[in-house]
């Protein structure tokens, strides 16, 4: 059972378990395809670096305290090497930009989602820490692109929560159905299931916060590293709580 719950955590997406090939959510230009043969960019790489280039500014200059809402073409273009006439032929409005900062990470997690549940793990003791484990390199290694949905979740446009908020049931849902795979949750009701993957979902969220929280503060290496290793152990604590309590459900 605590293995389970452990491989379901990759099913929400922000934990990658595979340590030998660990995808960055980077939004920077992808090198070496679409080159002519001169070795030169062709046309269409060069739209997608200037894309991602816009994208990355707005992650820097929003990672850096300004407000989404706030920006302007103007920032954006400087922060990203083009001139402001050539943001629209990227993205029709500032919110475009940022649904595409959103559908970007998440899309790059569903790819990863799976790692977890692929690894090897056989001790059911220890999967729960294997997940949380891995899910804190993601937020140390993305910390810019997880922060940028915690902040539009929490405050952002009404067009980027309501994204935000239909990707987040998406995952949920996608939770639900995996964990109806496994004993005891196989045989719980559809209205059980779904109330506990909202729990572990919930769960993540607030653990994910309190990590980016901890880098947001800007300290030291050491004491960074520490504070990490203290969230991490405490998401890892209300998992195996929620587990202790699946275990001993008796769904109707």
């Amino acid at each position: 059972m605590v293995a389970d719950m452990a491989r379901s955590i990759a099913i929400v997406g922000f934990v990658t378990g595979n340590t030998e090939n660990k995808r960055s959510l980077s939004v920077e230009a992808d090198s070496g395809n679409g080159r002519d043969r001169h070795g030169r960019r062709t046309q269409q790489e060069r739209r997608e670096h200037t894309r991602r280039a816009l994208m990355t500014a707005a992650l820097e200059l929003t990672g850096n305290g300004s407000s989404f809402d706030a920006l302007s073409l103007r920032q954006l273009a400087s922060k990203a090497g083009v001139a402001p006439s050539a943001f629209y032929r990227y993205f029709q409005s500032l919110d475009d930009l940022g649904l595409a900062v959103i559908h970007e990470t998440f899309r790059t997690l569903r790819e990863i989602m799976g790692e977890m549940a692929t690894l090897d793990i056989d001790s059911s003791g220890g999967a729960i820490h294997v997940g949380v484990q891995a899910l804190r390199g993601v937020v140390s290694r993305d910390h810019a692109h997880l922060a940028f949905l915690a902040r539009q979740r929490a405050a952002g446009h009404s067009v980027l929560r309501r994204e935000i908020r239909s990707e987040i049931r998406l995952y949920a849902s996608q939770l639900a159905t995996y964990m109806a795979r496994f004993e005891p949750i196989r045989s719980w009701s559809v209205g059980d299931v779904e109330m506990l993957s909202s729990m572990l979902m919930a769960t993540i969220l607030a653990g994910i916060d309190s990590m980016l929280e901890v880098i947001a503060r800007g300290l030291d290496e050491e004491t960074t590293v520490r504070d990490l290793d203290a969230a991490a152990a405490m998401l890892e604590r209300q998992i195996r709580y929620l587990n202790v309590g699946a275990t001993a459900w008796r769904s109707d």
